[in-house]
């Protein structure tokens, strides 16, 4: 009888670099904020290749849901940072209907945090500074992005061509590029046993907005 896809899928190993999962959760501290940073850079140095890499869902005002994974910039205390085209799909998601949901995945940790909240645009003056701490390549192609159909590939390398020749030095800022800043009200961090016993802890801002309460869950 041959192999079904049900049968390619369900062969594939699961948890298989997955350690004793020792959960760190116990050591958390009060602000989650912190932990997920330490988390990105743990995985980071167990092997996992962008390791700051999160998929962010957004919803448009007819409650459409569409989701892409992006680079996180910067996390402070409050927020996570990510920076993208006001006009872009998820900027137009965003003025429409600020609340958002983000999710990193570590399969070299066997990790993984669940995040939910609210995003906004971060200004124009800090726009601007996360524009002139990219790359030259990344602010070039920034000013390839446009609403509407791209006529074929030849197009865009063109265009990116034209743009080298017309910036040899200071690229300029566009003026929808856009810094957002996702300010969590839930933080669920995950972490796999491979026991099948996962450990999860869950974070819920507290009813002031400025402090933190968890608990944890069953998995």
């Amino acid at each position: 009888m041959p192999e079904t896809m049900r049968d390619k899928l369900r062969s594939i190993p699961v948890f298989a670099n997955v350690g004793g999962g020792r959960f760190q959760g116990y050591g958390l501290p009060d602000n989650p904020l912190s932990a997920i940073g330490e988390w990105i850079l743990a995985a980071g140095a167990a092997g996992q290749p962008e390791p700051h890499s999160m998929s962010l869902c957004t919803v448009d005002a007819s409650g459409v849901p569409s989701s892409r994974v992006l680079i996180v910039k910067d996390i402070d205390d409050d927020s996570l940072f990510f920076a993208t085209p006001s006009d872009s799909r998820k900027g137009l998601d965003i003025a429409a209907n600020p609340h958002v949901a983000a999710h990193f995945h570590w399969p070299v940790t066997g990790r993984q945090v669940r995040i939910a909240g609210t995003a906004a645009d971060q200004g124009r003056t800090a726009s601007e500074r996360d524009f002139a701490e990219r790359g030259r390549g990344s602010r070039l192609a920034a000013h390839l992005h446009r609403p509407g159909p791209l006529p074929d590939r030849q197009a865009a390398l063109d265009e990116f061509e034209r743009l080298e020749t017309l910036y040899p030095g200071v690229v300029p800022c566009p003026a929808t590029w856009t810094l957002y800043a996702i300010t969590p009200t839930e933080v669920e961090f995950w972490e796999a046993s491979t026991d099948r016993v996962h450990y999860r802890v869950m974070y819920r801002r507290d009813t002031t907005g400025t402090g933190w309460r968890h608990e944890l869950l069953w998995p």
